[in-house]
């Protein structure tokens, strides 16, 4: 079980630049972000104001990547946000410290949609990235950001989809490894493969090596 842990400001979501980037399950159709292949790498964070065609990802304000859970999380969950930042940090040259409680210098706050009164996410979106602290000047970096896990999706569903349990572990690592990714940098994917293809996989678990190459050189 991942401890409790104090809520970072919930006004961020509210009163700050927010950049959000929706993992959207295959079954409903296309995304609702139109892809961009992570051939390129986010080179500018823009404020999101409800037009999808404006929301990008932002690469962190440095290689450490710490990250924090506002609240307790089922170790179910908790331990695949883990295992998904353990691996950013075996792949890239990033690496992570878990913090508690969350505070100013946390870059990565995990949420669980709905979660005392945190933001609910639709059924069809399973994660959602938020950039809610904009590095000052505003530009290509993130100061912090948010993921929020929606551990309630039917896509998720082990039941639904006839999963069993190690295949519904990798989807939860698959999906948070994705939004993960934007968090540090990386678009939707629409050929490389790895985590950042758009949907929900019981494989998909890391970044290619297409995709290690760009955070690295993104983060020198």
């Amino acid at each position: 079980m991942i401890p409790n842990e104090r809520r970072i400001s919930r006004g961020l979501f509210a009163v700050l630049a927010i950049v959000a980037a929706m993992l959207i399950a295959p079954a409903v159709g296309s995304d609702a972000v139109p892809d961009a292949r992570a051939d390129t790498y986010s080179s500018s964070c823009q404020q999101w104001f409800g037009n999808p065609s404006v929301m990008t990802p932002c690469r962190g304000d440095d290689q450490n990547m710490d990250y924090c859970t506002l609240y307790s999380w089922p170790s179910a969950i908790g331990n695949r946000f883990v295992e998904a930042m353990v691996n950013l940090d075996t792949q890239t040259v990033l690496w992570d410290t878990y913090e508690n409680p969350c505070n100013p210098n946390t870059d990565l706050g995990g949420h669980i949609s709905g979660q005392s009164g945190e933001l609910v996410l639709g059924n069809n979106t399973l994660g959602l990235y938020l950039c809610t602290k904009l590095l000052w000047p505003a530009g290509s970096r993130c100061d912090q950001a948010s993921i929020i896990f929606n551990s309630g999706s039917t896509h998720l569903n082990a039941s639904v989809q006839g999963w069993n349990s190690t295949q519904l572990a990798n989807a939860r690592r698959n999906v948070l490894c994705h939004e993960i990714g934007h968090g540090v940098g990386l678009y939707h994917d629409t050929g490389v493969g790895g985590c950042m293809q758009s949907g929900v996989f019981t494989s998909n678990l890391q970044y290619p090596a297409h995709h290690v190459s760009h955070i690295n050189a993104g983060h020198p």
